[in-house]
C-alpha cells in the first residue's frame, strides 16, 4: 500500500496536478519514485500532526500537507504555499474520457412518437434550452402531448409548423 502525504491509497501510479501541469509519478514499494521519467530515492517520515520530513535524493526538506478533499491536497514545501490534484493513473484517464465526451460535439434528433397534429411550438430555432423543457406540444388521440427536450443545448431547427400533421419517425427539432 503506497502513502501520498498521509492518505493510502493501493495503486502505485498517479498523476498530480500542480499550477495546471500534470506531472506522472510511479511510486514503488522499495523507496523509490519516478517523477516523469526521472528516478528519485525517497523516505517520508511523519513528524507531528500534519507535518512530514521528506527525504528526496539525501535532501532533506519539511513538508505540511491537509487533504482538502478527496483528490485535493494544500501542501507546503519549505514554507511554499501550493494546491495540487493527485489522482490515481485510472482516476486521471476516467476524468479525461469524461471531460471529452461533455466537449464533443452532440447532435440530437427528436422525432415525433406517434402521429398527431402540432398544436403549439414552444420554442423558437436559436433559443437555448434545458432538459425537459417543453418544445412542442403534439395532439394524439384527443391529447395533449409535451414533447421535452431530452437534453440542454442550443435548437438548431424546428421542421414542424403549427397547425400540421405529422405521422410517428417525422422530425420534429434538432437540439446541438
Amino acid at each position: 500500500m503506497t502513502t501520498i502525504i498521509g492518505q493510502a491509497y493501493s495503486m502505485n501510479e498517479f498523476v498530480v496536478t500542480i499550477n495546471e501541469k500534470k506531472k506522472k509519478i510511479s511510486v514503488s514499494e522499495n523507496s523509490k519514485v519516478i517523477v516523469d521519467n526521472k528516478k528519485y530515492e525517497y523516505e517520508l517520515i511523519h513528524l507531528k500532526g500534519l507535518n512530514y520530513l521528506l527525504k528526496l535524493n539525501n535532501i532533506f526538506l519539511e513538508v505540511t500537507a491537509s487533504k482538502i478533499d478527496s483528490e485535493k491536497f494544500s501542501i507546503s514545501i519549505e514554507g511554499n504555499n501550493f494546491e495540487t490534484l493527485v489522482r490515481s493513473l485510472l482516476q486521471e484517464k476516467a476524468n479525461e474520457l469524461l471531460g471529452n465526451k461533455s466537449t464533443a460535439h452532440h447532435k440530437t434528433e427528436v422525432k415525433a412518437p406517434m402521429p398527431g397534429m402540432i398544436l403549439k411550438i414552444k420554442k423558437s430555432a436559436g433559443e437555448l434550452i434545458s432538459q425537459g423543457e417543453t418544445i412542442i406540444i403534439l395532439e394524439a388521440m384527443k391529447m395533449e402531448n409535451d414533447l421535452r427536450a431530452p437534453n440542454s443545448g442550443l435548437i438548431k431547427n424546428i421542421f414542424v409548423k403549427e397547425g400540421t400533421a405529422v405521422e410517428k419517425g417525422a422530425s420534429l427539432f434538432t437540439i446541438e
